[in-house]
């Protein structure tokens, strides 16, 4: 009994000392919320000495901006025997006010029901916290505010590629585009176009600015997005994280609409293709003709070399010198050979453009848009079937649009036929991850199937009294073809018009085939 008294009074004593020296403000009170006592922590926080509030109802903290509903819902649980927790504002000595965290909890000796109850209050100064918080809360609104009605679309990607926040603006895309998530097209179209680059800046988080993604609308204009990368990690909040051991990565994405001013820009470079343009089929068309003078030249001087070599074998050597015949031929061959030498001199140059990363879709729309007047005139309808987002091919851009362009007007020749009445030209893209492929479908004739290798050859036209045709055009066009390592086949399992496929190999596997041809 004495040892069970002893440890009962240094319990006491004890638990004296550490409601004294606790940092967090400890009251007592009755029944009528009187105060019986008060904690050094108490002073510290409102100002007031025990002395001060001892007696006095607890109420002269209160602050006149709390709610009375909060009050209610404290005293009706207290009244009821539970406990109540919240935050309140009080006020400290000096009358300035204070956010203080509040629990509150009803005492009572179970053996001595005539002391009644008393009320055992915890609380502490949580202002500064409720100050961070709110400039937190503030900062989180002002930002969700001003994403909201930013013109960029935004979109924040997790580490498994999901889009899980966005803005109305990066809404408006996926409407526009109808594209589930174009933030995976252009995570595509950056990996594509950058290679090894986009790899690292992913790696070590590198942000990335201002690049330029082309996404190609069926049945519409193409638009253009500057788009931005950054990337975060969040940490959890999860218990287990508060060392700072697990955390996620997120990559926001910032799309900038420029469509407007791109397509003043391809005004403007639309019309400087058209004066190139004209200059350059001056000039193809004089060396198609000039060639074609060769080529028809060619075969007589051949000829007249092969009776002179005859000649010469039947007089033999003695009589060479006198033979007025073989003169004559050797003549005739000179000046056939000079002839031929002259043309070739004659010929302008062929201009060899820069090989560099080209885009497909956007040769193919110069094309269209180039010879839209040309379509119209025939009467043709374009069915243009782009993928949204191609990768770049190896090429030179201008010897490009010289094959897309010849292969569109021959399409169009060949339905160019008095009373033929369906006039329609299919032009597509798609990508696999080695190839880009076009698919040009008309409605016309088609090539008859012992003509299909034919047409390739230089002077050789379908058509019966040419029309000024110089049968060059597929010629030129396999030409550009080999140059670029591609492949153009005619599909021999297409009815009702000609399906012409070309297809060439992305840039990355290109640039990997010249590495190993070096």
């Amino acid at each position: 009994m004495n040892v069970i008294s002893s440890l009962g009074r240094v319990g006491n004593t004890v638990f004296q000392y550490a409601v004294e020296q606790s940092a967090v403000a400890v009251t007592i009170t009755d029944e009528q919320a009187r105060v019986l006592y008060v904690n050094p922590a108490f002073t510290r926080i409102t100002g007031y000495r025990a002395d001060e509030v001892i007696g006095r109802n607890q109420s002269l903290l209160s602050y006149k901006r709390t709610p009375r509903d909060v009050y209610a819902q404290m005293w009706q649980a207290l009244l009821t025997g539970q406990p109540w927790s919240g935050r309140l504002l009080n006020r400290r000595k000096d009358g300035t006010p204070y956010v203080a965290e509040l629990t509150v909890t009803p005492v009572s000796a179970p053996d001595d029901a005539s002391e009644g109850r008393y009320y055992l209050g915890l609380h502490r100064d949580v202002t500064e916290e409720h100050r961070q918080a709110q400039v937190l809360a503030n900062h989180k609104h002002l930002i969700e505010s001003v994403i909201a009605v930013a013109p960029m679309a935004i979109a924040l990607i997790n580490s498994q590629g999901e889009v899980v926040l966005d803005n109305p603006a990066y809404q408006r895309v996926v409407s526009e585009l109808g594209m589930a998530e174009p933030a995976h097209a252009v995570m595509t179209a950056l990996r594509d176009d950058m290679g090894e680059a986009f790899t690292h800046a992913m790696a070590h988080r590198r942000p990335l600015h201002n690049r330029e993604v082309r996404f190609e609308r069926t049945g519409g204009e193409p638009c253009w997005f500057s788009c931005s990368l950054a990337w975060f990690e969040e940490h959890s909040t999860a218990p287990d994280g508060f060392y700072g051991a697990a955390s996620s990565d997120y990559t926001l994405l910032m799309m900038h609409d420029i469509t407007a001013a791109r397509r003043q820009q391809e005004a403007l470079r639309l019309a400087m293709l058209r004066e190139h343009l004209s200059e350059s089929e001056f000039n193809q068309a004089l060396r198609e003709t000039l060639g074609g003078a060769i080529f028809q030249l060619q075969g007589p001087v051949n000829l007249i070399s092969v009776a002179a070599a005859l000649q010469r074998r039947r007089s033999g050597p003695a009589a060479a010198d006198s033979d007025p015949l073989l003169k004559a031929l050797d003549d005739a061959r000179q000046a056939g050979q000079q002839a031929i030498e002259a043309l070739h001199a004659a010929m302008p140059p062929e201009r060899m453009g820069t090989l560099g990363r080209v885009n497909l879709n956007e040769v193919l729309h110069d094309v269209l848009m180039l010879e839209t007047r040309t379509l119209l005139s025939a009467g043709v309808t374009v069915d243009w079937q782009p993928a949204h987002v191609l990768p770049a091919v190896q090429g030179d851009p201008a010897a490009l649009r010289t094959l897309f362009r010849q292969l569109l007007l021959n399409a169009i020749e060949a339905m160019n036929v008095r009373g033929w009445a369906e006039r329609n030209v299919r032009v597509g893209t798609q990508a696999s991850a080695e190839r880009v492929e076009v698919d040009i479908t008309d409605s016309g004739p088609g090539i008859p199937e012992a003509l299909r290798r034919k047409v390739f050859e230089p002077f050789f036209s379908t058509k019966r009294t040419h029309r000024g045709a110089r049968g060059m055009g597929l010629s030129v066009v396999q030409e550009v073809v080999s140059r670029h390592r591609g492949v153009l086949e005619i599909d021999p399992q297409h009815r009702d018009g000609c399906r012409i496929v070309v297809s060439f190999p992305v840039a990355r596997v290109a640039a990997e085939y010249l590495e190993e041809a070096e």
